[in-house]
């Protein structure tokens, strides 16, 4: 009877053993996935940024209208930003209180904004800088896209508004 109590009790032991040590390995191969997870996501960032984003149908944030601060949308309005549509030589995007829209040509590193309009919401917030905005977009003559930003200047190189790419997920 004791030796029927010891195997008992030694195979109850061997059983906790066993399910301790499973849960160990399953913890760590969890681990294991989220450490190569992170890993991947942050080489992943770094190869985005450096390839250039394309010019064209690229969502561009503006973070930086002329030399002042870095621009982030005002509470209820839309973020400033523009989209060039590929083939039409036409953009979209909005100016910190209403949607913009209009043409644009390109040639080589030479770009032109034209004709450029929108909605006519007023805004307490974001009306002079979207005016500045667009008196802005008039001066455009070039670009340069730098890995994710893309640099506007005008004709004498000085660098009127900066953006960054963003893309939906």
């Amino acid at each position: 009877m004791a030796r029927e109590v010891f195997v008992i009790t030694a195979f109850s032991n061997l059983r906790a053993l066993l399910g301790t040590a499973l849960g160990v390995l399953l913890l760590l191969g969890v681990l294991a996935g989220a450490a190569a997870d992170a890993g991947s996501a942050a080489s992943e960032g770094e190869a985005m940024a450096a390839v250039p984003a394309p010019l064209l149908n690229t969502y561009w944030k503006l973070v930086q209208l002329g030399d002042g601060p870095h621009v982030s949308a005002y509470d209820n309005q839309p973020e400033p930003h523009l989209v060039l549509e590929t083939g039409s030589g036409r953009f979209h995007g909005a100016g910190g209180c209403n949607r913009l829209r209009g043409s644009y040509s390109l040639d080589g590193r030479w770009l032109r904004f034209s004709a450029v309009g929108g909605t006519r919401m007023a805004c307490v917030q974001g009306m002079r800088r979207e005016q500045q905005l667009l008196a802005t977009l008039a001066q455009v003559s070039s670009y340069a896209v730098q890995g994710q930003k893309l640099v506007l200047s005008d004709a004498e190189g000085r660098v009127l508004l900066r953006f960054e790419a963003v893309y939906l997920r």
